[in-house]
C-alpha cells in the first residue's frame, strides 16, 4: 500500500466520529509498519573466501561453503565478491580492495559482510587465516606468510552508517607445527573485541574446535544457510544457528559470536508484502 494513501486515508478519518478512532489507530500502526519496511535502502556488500586445497591438511567442504553462502547473498541483491584458495598476497589484496568499495559508496547506511571457510590459527593469543602456499620451514617466515585478523579490524574504520559483520567458519584442529618453533600454538581461536558497529561470529567458542561435517557443507555453514534468508535480526539468526550446532552436536560445538553493533540490522530486511493488509470497514 502506498504511503501516499495511508496519509490521505487518516486525514479522511480525523473528522470521522469517535467511532472510527479504533480504526484511526489501526492505520496509524500500518502506515509506521509501512515506513519501515520501505525505509530499508541499505546497501548491500559481502566478501566470500574459501579456502580449501591446502597441501597440509586440505579440507573437505570450505569450497561448497564459499560458494553457497555466495549464491545466498547474490540472491539476497548483495554486491558479491568471492575469492576461493588464495595466497597471502592475493588475499591481502581482495580484502583491501572490497573495504575501499564499501568505503567509497556514499549511502546512509551500509552494511559489510566477510565470511572466511578455511584454516586458522591461534599464536601467543593472536588470530591468523591461513592462506595456501605456505612455507613451513621457519617461524619467521611461516607468521608472515599468515593473515593477521587485526589488519581486518583494521580495514573497519569507522564510516557513517556502516554495520560490518565477520563470520569465520575457521575453528578446526591445528595441522601446521614447526620444528623448535618457540610460538604458543593454541587449539582454536582466542577471543576478540569487536570494532564498533561490528559483529564477529565463530563457528565455536574460544578456544574450541568446529566440526567440517559429513555432508556437502560443513556443521555451521549448514545452519547458517537455513536461517541467513530469514527477515529477523542478525542476531536472531545467529542465535538459531548456536542452536542447531549445538543440537546437531550434542553440544560439543557451541557457535559464539562478539557484537558492539549499534542498531538492528537484517541480513535479509523484511520485505513490503509482510505489511499486514488493512482491514476495510
Amino acid at each position: 500500500m502506498d504511503k501516499a494513501i495511508c496519509l490521505n486515508y487518516l486525514k479522511a478519518r480525523v473528522i470521522t466520529m469517535p467511532l472510527y478512532l479504533p480504526v484511526l489507530i489501526v492505520v496509524s500502526i500500518v502506515c509506521s509498519t509501512f515506513a519501515l519496511a520501505t525505509s530499508e535502502k541499505t546497501q548491500r556488500f559481502a566478501l566470500v573466501i574459501g579456502n580449501q586445497s591446502y597441501q597440509t591438511a586440505p579440507l573437505k567442504n570450505a569450497l561448497n561453503d564459499a560458494k553457497a553462502i555466495s549464491n545466498t547473498f547474490y540472491e539476497m541483491g548483495y554486491q558479491v565478491t568471492t575469492v576461493t584458495d588464495v595466497n597471502v598476497q592475493l588475499l591481502r589484496e581482495e580484502v583491501a580492495g572490497f573495504y575501499q568499495r564499501v568505503h567509497s559508496v556514499e549511502a546512509e547506511n551500509k552494511l559489510a559482510v566477510v565470511y572466511y571457510a578455511g584454516h586458522a590459527i591461534q599464536i601467543n593469543h593472536n588470530n591468523y587465516l591461513i592462506p595456501l602456499d605456505i612455507d613451513f620451514e621457519n617461524e619467521q617466515e611461516f607468521i608472515a606468510q599468515l593473515y593477521d585478523l587485526s589488519d581486518l579490524f583494521k580495514l573497519m574504520k569507522y564510516s557513517k552508517g556502516l554495520q560490518s559483520i565477520v563470520i569465520l567458519d575457521a575453528c578446526r584442529n591445528n595441522p601446521f607445527e614447526i620444528a623448535n618453533s618457540s610460538m604458543v600454538v593454541t587449539q582454536g581461536l582466542a577471543p576478540v573485541r569487536a570494532p564498533a558497529s561490528t559483529l564477529i561470529a565463530f563457528a565455536t567458542e574460544p578456544g574450541g574446535v568446529a566440526l567440517d561435517g559429513r555432508r556437502e557443507n560443513g556443521v555451521y555453514t549448514r545452519h547458517l544457510l537455513r536461517f541467513m534468508s530469514e527477515s529477523i535480526s542478525i542476531e536472531e539468526v545467529f542465535k538459531k544457528v548456536r542452536s542447531a550446532v549445538a543440537r546437531e552436536t550434542r553440544n560439543k560445538q557451541i557457535p559464539w559470536e562478539h557484537s558492539s553493533l549499534l542498531q538492528e540490522v537484517y541480513f535479509s530486511p523484511p520485505k513490503n508484502k509482510e505489511v499486514p493488509n488493512i482491514v476495510v470497514f
